[in-house]
This record gives structure tokens, sequence and C-alpha cells, in this order.
């Protein structure tokens, strides 16, 4: 979101939530150590169900996550903290984010699982294979990762066109 851009945290958290699809508690329980630059991988210790996975991210993520980590002067081994080093609280990060929403005059409402939907029906529209999909989120059900998967109605027309 454009409104974050003075605000590295706030932009590589939103980054990050969208490129990732991790759930909200997740991203908070990333440490600085669980980020695989080199391969642009993060491990996620401890997801639902107190199960681990790797996600992929994105160079504009990595982008953000540095210029972010350049700014940084709090000791803590999370990757996102407040000013003292403290963890950050999933509340927090759902005020950041409807606040950002908000002023970029968005009508719906935007809450970290908004990203994590979006980020799903993405790679959907790409084609993404279900089951690729169902590891990056963590699910156990692919039947969960299909409630996340709906097309759009744009994306529906245009795969109903490619048959005509």
């Amino acid at each position: 979101m454009e409104e974050a851009k003075g605000f590295p945290r706030e932009r590589a958290i939103i980054e990050t939530l969208y490129a990732t699809g991790v759930r909200v508690s997740e991203l908070l329980n990333i440490r600085e150590v669980d980020i695989k630059w080199e391969t642009k991988l993060i491990w996620i210790r401890k997801g639902k169900g107190c199960k681990e996975r790797y996600v992929l991210f994105t160079t504009e993520c990595a982008e953000r996550l540095k210029a972010y980590l350049a700014t940084r002067n709090e000791e803590s081994p999370y990757l996102f903290c407040n000013k003292r080093g403290k963890h950050l609280s999933q509340t927090w990060v759902q005020t950041v984010l409807k606040s950002y929403a908000h002023n970029a005059n968005l009508v719906s409402k935007v809450t970290p699982h908004t990203l994590r939907h979006t980020f799903a029906a993405h790679l959907a529209e790409k084609d993404m294979p279900h089951c690729y999909i169902q590891e990056l989120l963590g699910h156990a059900d692919i039947n969960t990762t299909r409630i996340y998967t709906k097309l759009s109605a744009a994306a529906r027309k245009k795969r109903y066109d490619r048959y005509q």
C-alpha cells in the first residue's frame, strides 16, 4: 500500500503478509535467523497445529525486509518488534492494516487474513495447482485451500473464454 511508504516496518509487514500468505500469528513469530535470503525461503517454526513449513518470498518482499532491517535498532530475536524490542501484537497489525486501508480509500474491510486469501486467489488465477497452494498456506485439508482459491468473476470469465 502506497500509504506505508515512509514506514519501512509497516511496509515490510504488509508485503510479507501478501507475498507469503502466512497467518498473522506466524508472521509475528518469524525470527531473523529463519530467513534464507539466498533461496528466498522463510522457515515457519510454529504454524497452526504446531506444524513447521517453509514459505517462499518474492524479490520485492526481500527488498522491503532489507529496507526495514536497515532502519531497525532494536535487539530482539523476532523479525518484527516495537521500538523497545518487544513482540508486536496481532491487534496492532490489524489496526495498522485497517488504518492504511482506510487512508487508501478501500471500501472493503482489509485484514491480515484478507491478504492471505488474496495471496491464494492470485496463485490460483495463475494456475498454480491447489496442492502447492495448500503446502504454502500450511493447510492440512485441500478442501480448506479450495475455499481460499475461489476465482473472481473476471478470472472465471477469462478461463471460460479460453474454451470458446
